[in-house]
């Protein structure tokens, strides 16, 4: 594997990984029933697996391009779902 690809992994991981992670915890605090305390609390708990999923998978991809495309996709998803149940005025 050449340097560029490995850095091109290292910056999908890191920086894209946790703007998708952020986003995909938003988002699941947004649709976990219950109290929102306790459904932010949970999501923020996810967070550290998802996170740590997500690295795996970056590192693990057949190609860095896959592998940023899958990450960008998590984040418009995750974005999407929170954008959408903060302009339809409370949780999903």
């Amino acid at each position: 594997m050449s340097r560029l690809a490995v850095w091109g992994r290292i910056v999908t991981a890191v920086p894209l990984g946790y703007a998708a992670t952020s986003l995909l915890v938003m988002a699941l605090a947004r649709l976990i029933p219950g109290d929102r305390a306790q459904a932010t609390v949970l999501a923020t708990l996810l967070s550290f697996a998802i996170y740590a999923a997500l690295i795996v998978y970056v590192f693990a991809a057949s190609s860095a391009r896959k592998a940023f495309a899958v990450t960008l996709a998590l984040a418009v998803l995750g974005g999407g779902i929170a954008w959408l149940s903060i302009s339809t005025g409370g949780r999903l």
